[in-house]
Protein backbone atom coordinates (compact mmCIF):
# COMPACT_ATOMS: atom_id res chain seq x y z
CA UNK A 1 0.00 0.00 0.00
CA UNK A 2 1.29 3.36 -0.90
CA UNK A 3 1.80 6.02 1.39
CA UNK A 4 -0.61 8.31 -0.59
CA UNK A 5 -3.32 5.18 -0.02
CA UNK A 6 -2.24 5.09 3.82
CA UNK A 7 -3.13 8.60 4.47
CA UNK A 8 -6.05 8.47 2.26
CA UNK A 9 -7.62 5.72 4.50
CA UNK A 10 -6.19 7.52 7.65
CA UNK A 11 -8.86 10.24 6.75
CA UNK A 12 -11.23 8.36 5.97
CA UNK A 13 -10.96 6.98 9.35
CA UNK A 14 -10.72 10.22 11.27
CA UNK A 15 -13.49 11.58 9.79
CA UNK A 16 -15.72 8.66 10.44
CA UNK A 17 -14.85 8.90 14.18
CA UNK A 18 -16.01 12.52 14.30
CA UNK A 19 -19.19 11.67 13.14
CA UNK A 20 -19.64 8.88 15.35
CA UNK A 21 -18.76 10.98 18.28
CA UNK A 22 -21.17 13.57 17.31
CA UNK A 23 -23.64 15.04 14.24
CA UNK A 24 -22.52 17.52 12.62
CA UNK A 25 -25.71 20.51 13.57
CA UNK A 26 -26.41 23.82 11.38
CA UNK A 27 -26.11 26.83 13.48
CA UNK A 28 -27.77 30.33 12.67
CA UNK A 29 -24.97 32.89 12.78
CA UNK A 30 -27.38 35.68 11.86
CA UNK A 31 -28.50 35.86 8.02
CA UNK A 32 -26.81 32.35 7.50
CA UNK A 33 -26.32 29.15 8.90
CA UNK A 34 -22.66 26.94 9.76
CA UNK A 35 -22.14 23.21 10.14
CA UNK A 36 -20.23 22.56 13.25
CA UNK A 37 -19.44 19.30 14.86
CA UNK A 38 -18.62 19.16 18.89
CA UNK A 39 -16.69 16.17 20.42
CA UNK A 40 -15.34 15.03 23.84
CA UNK A 41 -14.40 16.20 27.14
CA UNK A 42 -11.85 18.05 29.20
CA UNK A 43 -10.58 20.84 30.44
CA UNK A 44 -9.99 23.02 27.38
CA UNK A 45 -12.04 23.37 24.06
CA UNK A 46 -10.18 23.32 21.18
CA UNK A 47 -11.26 25.00 17.97
CA UNK A 48 -10.00 24.57 14.35
CA UNK A 49 -10.48 26.99 11.75
CA UNK A 50 -8.95 25.59 8.00
CA UNK A 51 -7.13 26.98 5.75
CA UNK A 52 -8.85 28.60 2.45
CA UNK A 53 -11.73 27.16 0.94
CA UNK A 54 -11.40 23.65 3.03
CA UNK A 55 -14.23 22.24 5.53
CA UNK A 56 -13.82 21.10 9.17
CA UNK A 57 -12.88 17.92 7.72
CA UNK A 58 -9.43 18.31 7.08
CA UNK A 59 -9.23 18.26 10.76
CA UNK A 60 -10.32 14.21 11.02
CA UNK A 61 -7.15 12.73 11.63
CA UNK A 62 -6.23 15.26 14.45
CA UNK A 63 -9.06 16.22 16.18
CA UNK A 64 -10.04 12.61 16.41
CA UNK A 65 -7.34 11.91 18.79
CA UNK A 66 -7.70 15.07 20.49
CA UNK A 67 -10.89 14.52 21.75
CA UNK A 68 -9.49 11.79 23.41
CA UNK A 69 -8.93 14.31 26.12
CA UNK A 70 -10.43 17.85 25.02
CA UNK A 71 -13.23 19.17 23.83
CA UNK A 72 -13.01 19.77 20.44
CA UNK A 73 -14.88 22.21 17.98
CA UNK A 74 -14.73 22.17 14.10
CA UNK A 75 -16.94 23.96 11.83
CA UNK A 76 -16.77 24.80 8.00
CA UNK A 77 -16.93 28.27 7.11
CA UNK A 78 -19.41 30.41 5.19
CA UNK A 79 -19.67 28.96 1.55
CA UNK A 80 -17.56 25.78 2.43
CA UNK A 81 -18.30 22.16 3.26
CA UNK A 82 -22.51 22.06 4.01
CA UNK A 83 -22.25 25.67 5.40
CA UNK A 84 -24.38 28.34 3.94
CA UNK A 85 -23.16 31.42 1.81
CA UNK A 86 -22.77 34.71 4.00
CA UNK A 87 -24.49 37.29 2.11
CA UNK A 88 -22.26 39.68 3.36
CA UNK A 89 -19.09 40.80 1.52
CA UNK A 90 -16.45 38.08 2.75
CA UNK A 91 -13.50 39.83 4.74
CA UNK A 92 -11.83 38.80 7.34
CA UNK A 93 -13.92 41.01 9.81
CA UNK A 94 -17.01 39.26 8.89
CA UNK A 95 -15.03 35.65 8.68
CA UNK A 96 -14.39 36.86 12.89
CA UNK A 97 -17.72 38.04 13.45
CA UNK A 98 -18.80 34.61 12.26
CA UNK A 99 -16.62 32.62 14.63
CA UNK A 100 -17.37 34.48 17.79
CA UNK A 101 -20.98 33.96 16.61
CA UNK A 102 -21.19 30.00 16.13
CA UNK A 103 -19.02 30.34 19.71
CA UNK A 104 -22.22 32.27 21.46
CA UNK A 105 -25.06 30.93 19.72
CA UNK A 106 -23.21 26.88 20.43
CA UNK A 107 -22.73 27.94 24.09
CA UNK A 108 -19.05 26.86 24.00
CA UNK A 109 -17.11 27.44 27.03
CA UNK A 110 -13.84 28.95 27.72
CA UNK A 111 -11.10 27.95 27.89
CA UNK A 112 -10.32 27.76 24.38
CA UNK A 113 -7.11 26.27 22.57
CA UNK A 114 -7.32 27.30 19.09
CA UNK A 115 -5.60 26.01 16.08
CA UNK A 116 -5.61 27.66 12.45
CA UNK A 117 -4.24 26.11 9.14
CA UNK A 118 -3.17 28.86 6.61
CA UNK A 119 -5.42 31.45 6.06
CA UNK A 120 -7.43 30.38 9.39
CA UNK A 121 -4.65 31.89 11.41
CA UNK A 122 -5.50 34.65 10.72
CA UNK A 123 -9.24 34.21 11.96
CA UNK A 124 -7.46 32.91 14.99
CA UNK A 125 -5.02 35.88 15.57
CA UNK A 126 -7.94 37.93 15.27
CA UNK A 127 -10.19 36.21 17.58
CA UNK A 128 -7.63 35.56 20.09
CA UNK A 129 -6.27 39.77 20.32
CA UNK A 130 -10.21 40.30 20.27
CA UNK A 131 -10.74 37.97 23.47
CA UNK A 132 -7.35 37.47 24.91
CA UNK A 133 -8.92 36.47 28.59
CA UNK A 134 -10.62 32.99 27.01
CA UNK A 135 -7.98 31.86 24.58
CA UNK A 136 -5.01 29.64 26.24
CA UNK A 137 -3.01 28.48 23.66
CA UNK A 138 -2.52 29.29 19.89
CA UNK A 139 -1.24 26.51 17.42
CA UNK A 140 -0.49 27.86 14.35
CA UNK A 141 -0.27 24.85 10.78
CA UNK A 142 1.97 26.83 8.09
CA UNK A 143 0.16 29.75 9.30
CA UNK A 144 -0.28 32.60 6.30
CA UNK A 145 1.56 35.93 7.27
CA UNK A 146 0.06 39.29 6.05
CA UNK A 147 3.83 40.90 4.57
CA UNK A 148 4.68 37.31 2.59
CA UNK A 149 3.90 38.89 -1.25
CA UNK A 150 5.78 41.97 0.22
CA UNK A 151 8.86 39.83 1.05
CA UNK A 152 8.54 37.97 -1.88
CA UNK A 153 8.12 41.17 -4.22
CA UNK A 154 11.36 42.25 -2.67
CA UNK A 155 13.27 39.03 -3.29
CA UNK A 156 11.80 38.81 -7.25
CA UNK A 157 8.66 40.98 -7.89
CA UNK A 158 8.21 39.22 -10.96
CA UNK A 159 7.85 35.79 -9.62
CA UNK A 160 5.86 36.88 -6.64
CA UNK A 161 3.43 38.34 -9.06
CA UNK A 162 2.98 35.37 -11.24
CA UNK A 163 1.77 33.22 -7.80
CA UNK A 164 -0.61 35.61 -7.45
CA UNK A 165 -1.84 35.56 -10.68
CA UNK A 166 -1.62 31.63 -11.15
CA UNK A 167 -3.65 31.31 -7.49
CA UNK A 168 -6.62 33.44 -8.42
CA UNK A 169 -6.80 31.45 -11.77
CA UNK A 170 -7.62 28.24 -10.18
CA UNK A 171 -9.78 29.43 -7.23
CA UNK A 172 -13.09 28.09 -7.93
CA UNK A 173 -16.27 31.00 -8.53
CA UNK A 174 -17.56 29.91 -4.83
CA UNK A 175 -14.65 31.32 -3.18
CA UNK A 176 -13.51 34.03 -4.98
CA UNK A 177 -14.85 36.76 -2.16
CA UNK A 178 -12.64 34.56 0.37
CA UNK A 179 -9.45 34.72 -1.97
CA UNK A 180 -9.98 38.29 -3.04
CA UNK A 181 -10.28 39.23 1.24
CA UNK A 182 -6.38 37.02 1.36
CA UNK A 183 -5.05 39.38 -1.75
CA UNK A 184 -6.41 42.52 -0.22
CA UNK A 185 -4.29 41.82 3.40
CA UNK A 186 -1.59 40.56 1.16
CA UNK A 187 -1.60 44.19 -0.53
CA UNK A 188 -1.56 46.42 2.54
CA UNK A 189 0.60 43.92 3.98
CA UNK A 190 -1.02 44.00 7.33
CA UNK A 191 -4.17 42.70 8.86
CA UNK A 192 -7.23 45.26 10.88
CA UNK A 193 -6.13 46.64 14.14
CA UNK A 194 -8.03 43.57 16.27
CA UNK A 195 -5.62 44.51 19.24
CA UNK A 196 -2.24 43.01 20.99
CA UNK A 197 -1.87 38.93 20.82
CA UNK A 198 -2.37 37.31 24.37
CA UNK A 199 1.12 36.37 25.70
CA UNK A 200 0.14 32.65 25.75
CA UNK A 201 1.85 29.12 25.00
CA UNK A 202 2.07 28.78 21.03
CA UNK A 203 3.41 26.05 18.84
CA UNK A 204 4.30 27.36 14.84
CA UNK A 205 4.66 24.16 12.78
CA UNK A 206 6.49 25.17 9.15
CA UNK A 207 6.64 23.25 6.26
CA UNK A 208 9.82 23.57 4.41
CA UNK A 209 9.25 20.39 1.80
CA UNK A 210 11.33 20.59 -1.12
CA UNK A 211 9.73 20.18 -4.60
CA UNK A 212 11.58 18.71 -7.33
CA UNK A 213 9.71 21.68 -9.73
CA UNK A 214 8.06 24.02 -7.88
CA UNK A 215 5.92 25.31 -9.91
CA UNK A 216 5.25 28.68 -7.59
CA UNK A 217 8.43 30.70 -6.25
CA UNK A 218 6.93 30.21 -2.98
CA UNK A 219 7.87 26.81 -3.27
CA UNK A 220 11.51 27.74 -4.70
CA UNK A 221 14.45 27.48 -2.24
CA UNK A 222 14.55 31.42 -2.08
CA UNK A 223 10.26 31.66 -1.40
CA UNK A 224 10.79 28.79 1.27
CA UNK A 225 13.40 30.97 3.14
CA UNK A 226 11.08 33.77 3.38
CA UNK A 227 8.28 31.62 4.22
CA UNK A 228 10.50 30.16 7.20
CA UNK A 229 12.65 33.41 8.34
CA UNK A 230 8.58 34.57 8.56
CA UNK A 231 7.08 32.39 10.69
CA UNK A 232 10.47 32.73 12.81
CA UNK A 233 9.94 35.91 12.99
CA UNK A 234 6.17 35.34 14.33
CA UNK A 235 7.04 32.97 16.77
CA UNK A 236 9.65 35.25 18.50
CA UNK A 237 7.04 37.30 20.05
CA UNK A 238 5.78 34.53 22.24
CA UNK A 239 7.55 33.37 25.29
CA UNK A 240 6.10 30.08 25.75
CA UNK A 241 6.14 27.32 23.12
CA UNK A 242 7.70 25.59 20.18
CA UNK A 243 8.40 26.42 16.28
CA UNK A 244 8.33 22.84 14.59
CA UNK A 245 10.16 23.06 11.26
CA UNK A 246 9.23 19.54 8.93
CA UNK A 247 10.22 19.14 5.43
CA UNK A 248 8.37 16.05 5.36
CA UNK A 249 4.73 16.80 4.72
CA UNK A 250 3.73 20.66 2.08
CA UNK A 251 1.42 23.17 3.15
CA UNK A 252 -1.20 20.74 4.63
CA UNK A 253 0.66 19.98 7.75
CA UNK A 254 -2.60 18.48 9.40
CA UNK A 255 -3.09 15.67 6.33
CA UNK A 256 0.21 14.23 5.75
CA UNK A 257 2.17 14.76 9.40
CA UNK A 258 -1.20 14.83 11.43
CA UNK A 259 0.81 14.11 14.72
CA UNK A 260 3.25 16.92 14.14
CA UNK A 261 -0.30 18.76 14.76
CA UNK A 262 -0.86 16.96 17.71
CA UNK A 263 1.64 16.71 19.63
CA UNK A 264 1.74 20.91 19.13
CA UNK A 265 -1.86 20.93 20.61
CA UNK A 266 -0.91 18.52 23.56
CA UNK A 267 2.70 20.32 24.36
CA UNK A 268 0.07 23.89 24.00
CA UNK A 269 -2.23 21.79 26.50
CA UNK A 270 0.16 20.90 29.07
CA UNK A 271 1.53 24.62 29.21
CA UNK A 272 -1.29 26.25 29.15
CA UNK A 273 -2.05 23.69 32.16
CA UNK A 274 1.32 24.74 34.11
CA UNK A 275 0.35 28.07 33.59
CA UNK A 276 -3.14 28.12 34.69
CA UNK A 277 -1.74 26.74 37.67
CA UNK A 278 0.57 29.28 38.41
CA UNK A 279 -1.61 31.93 38.42
CA UNK A 280 -3.97 30.49 40.90
CA UNK A 281 -0.90 29.88 43.17
CA UNK A 282 -0.12 33.09 42.71
CA UNK A 283 -3.64 34.02 43.78
CA UNK A 284 -3.84 32.15 46.68
CA UNK A 285 -0.26 33.96 47.55
CA UNK A 286 -1.87 37.30 47.10
CA UNK A 287 -5.04 36.57 49.43
CA UNK A 288 -3.10 35.18 52.08
CA UNK A 289 -0.82 38.37 52.07
CA UNK A 290 -3.95 40.73 52.39
CA UNK A 291 -4.43 38.00 55.28
CA UNK A 292 -1.48 37.97 57.09
CA UNK A 293 -1.53 41.96 56.73
CA UNK A 294 -4.62 41.97 58.80
CA UNK A 295 -3.56 39.73 61.51
CA UNK A 296 -0.09 41.74 61.98
CA UNK A 297 -2.71 44.73 61.92
CA UNK A 298 -4.96 42.56 64.95
CA UNK A 299 -1.32 41.75 66.90
CA UNK A 300 -0.73 45.54 66.87
CA UNK A 301 -3.75 46.27 68.86
CA UNK A 302 -3.41 43.11 71.10
CA UNK A 303 -5.92 41.08 69.77
CA UNK A 304 -3.92 37.62 69.59
CA UNK A 305 -7.22 35.90 69.44
CA UNK A 306 -8.44 36.74 66.49
CA UNK A 307 -5.23 37.45 64.67
CA UNK A 308 -5.21 33.68 65.04
CA UNK A 309 -8.19 32.76 64.29
CA UNK A 310 -7.82 35.05 60.95
CA UNK A 311 -4.17 33.22 60.35
CA UNK A 312 -5.87 29.92 60.93
CA UNK A 313 -8.88 30.13 58.69
CA UNK A 314 -6.63 31.63 55.88
CA UNK A 315 -4.12 28.65 55.68
CA UNK A 316 -6.74 26.25 55.80
CA UNK A 317 -8.71 28.18 52.69
CA UNK A 318 -5.47 28.25 50.69
CA UNK A 319 -5.32 24.68 50.48
CA UNK A 320 -1.23 24.89 50.73
CA UNK A 321 0.61 21.81 52.51
CA UNK A 322 3.02 21.73 55.49
CA UNK A 323 6.25 22.43 53.28
CA UNK A 324 4.74 25.73 51.49
CA UNK A 325 3.49 26.89 54.73
CA UNK A 326 6.65 26.04 56.39
CA UNK A 327 8.44 28.30 53.76
CA UNK A 328 5.90 31.15 53.87
CA UNK A 329 6.68 31.45 57.73
CA UNK A 330 9.78 31.67 57.40
CA UNK A 331 9.97 34.12 54.98
CA UNK A 332 7.65 36.29 57.43
CA UNK A 333 10.57 35.38 60.23
CA UNK A 334 12.61 37.56 58.16
CA UNK A 335 10.79 40.58 58.57
CA UNK A 336 11.35 42.14 61.74
CA UNK A 337 8.15 43.44 61.73
CA UNK A 338 6.59 39.95 60.94
CA UNK A 339 8.11 37.62 63.45
CA UNK A 340 4.45 37.62 65.28
CA UNK A 341 2.80 36.54 62.42
CA UNK A 342 5.26 34.10 61.57
CA UNK A 343 4.94 32.48 64.61
CA UNK A 344 1.21 31.67 64.08
CA UNK A 345 2.15 30.36 60.80
CA UNK A 346 4.32 27.90 62.65
CA UNK A 347 1.88 27.76 65.46
CA UNK A 348 -0.94 26.27 62.73
CA UNK A 349 1.52 24.20 61.39
CA UNK A 350 2.13 21.98 64.69
CA UNK A 351 -1.85 21.93 65.29
CA UNK A 352 -2.19 20.70 61.78
CA UNK A 353 0.57 18.30 61.22
CA UNK A 354 0.87 17.34 64.94
CA UNK A 355 3.01 14.30 63.85
CA UNK A 356 5.78 16.46 62.24
CA UNK A 357 9.03 16.89 64.02
CA UNK A 358 10.05 19.43 61.45
CA UNK A 359 6.84 21.40 62.29
CA UNK A 360 7.91 21.41 65.76
CA UNK A 361 11.24 22.09 65.02
CA UNK A 362 10.76 25.10 63.04
CA UNK A 363 7.97 26.61 65.80
CA UNK A 364 10.43 26.41 68.02
CA UNK A 365 12.79 28.13 66.23
CA UNK A 366 10.15 30.67 65.63
CA UNK A 367 9.64 31.23 69.42
CA UNK A 368 13.30 31.72 70.32
CA UNK A 369 14.16 34.39 67.83
CA UNK A 370 11.05 35.98 69.95
CA UNK A 371 12.52 35.13 72.98
CA UNK A 372 10.08 33.01 74.51
CA UNK A 373 13.04 30.91 74.96
CA UNK A 374 10.85 28.31 77.71
CA UNK A 375 8.06 27.92 75.12
CA UNK A 376 11.35 26.99 72.76
CA UNK A 377 12.44 24.37 74.48
CA UNK A 378 9.21 22.61 74.53
CA UNK A 379 8.92 22.85 71.07
CA UNK A 380 12.27 21.21 70.33
CA UNK A 381 12.00 18.39 72.95
CA UNK A 382 8.58 17.46 71.18
CA UNK A 383 10.56 17.60 67.87
CA UNK A 384 13.07 15.05 69.05
CA UNK A 385 10.92 12.72 70.58
CA UNK A 386 8.97 12.73 66.80
CA UNK A 387 11.74 13.00 64.97
CA UNK A 388 13.03 9.53 67.56
CA UNK A 389 10.08 7.52 66.32
CA UNK A 390 10.57 8.41 62.81
CA UNK A 391 13.88 7.88 62.87
CA UNK A 392 14.52 11.31 61.28
CA UNK A 393 18.15 11.89 61.41
CA UNK A 394 18.25 15.15 59.79
CA UNK A 395 15.69 16.79 62.13
CA UNK A 396 16.61 14.64 65.39
CA UNK A 397 20.17 16.88 64.59
CA UNK A 398 18.86 20.44 63.94
CA UNK A 399 16.40 20.44 67.10
CA UNK A 400 19.25 19.36 69.31
CA UNK A 401 21.37 21.91 67.86
CA UNK A 402 18.56 24.09 67.95
CA UNK A 403 18.21 23.42 72.17
CA UNK A 404 22.17 23.85 72.59
CA UNK A 405 21.56 27.44 70.95
CA UNK A 406 18.78 28.11 73.09
CA UNK A 407 21.24 26.86 76.26
CA UNK A 408 23.78 29.28 74.99
CA UNK A 409 21.04 32.33 75.17
CA UNK A 410 20.09 31.40 78.81
CA UNK A 411 23.77 31.38 79.42
CA UNK A 412 24.34 34.77 78.02
CA UNK A 413 21.02 35.93 80.22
Amino acid sequence: MTIKKILLLLFFFGNMMLATAQQTKMINVGDHSLEMIQAGTGEYTVIFESGFGTSYKVWGNVASEVMQTNQVMLYSRAGTGNSEANPNLHTLEQAVKDLESLIEKSSLKAPFILVGHSYGAFIIRAYASKHPDRVKGLVFVDPAHEVMMQELKMVDSAKAVKDIEMQNSLVPAKFKQENDAINKIFEKAQLPDFGKLPQVPAVVLTSVQKRTNPELFLHEQKGVEVWRNLHNEFFSQFTSGAHVVTANSGHNIHREEPELVINAIKQVVQLATKERARQEHEAKITALSEKLNQASALLDKRKEQKAEALVSDALKSSGFDERTINTIAYLQLGNPQSIAVAVLIFKFNTLQYAGSANAFDSYGEALMQQGKTKLAEQQFNKAIELATAANDASTLKNSRSNLEKLSQMKKGK
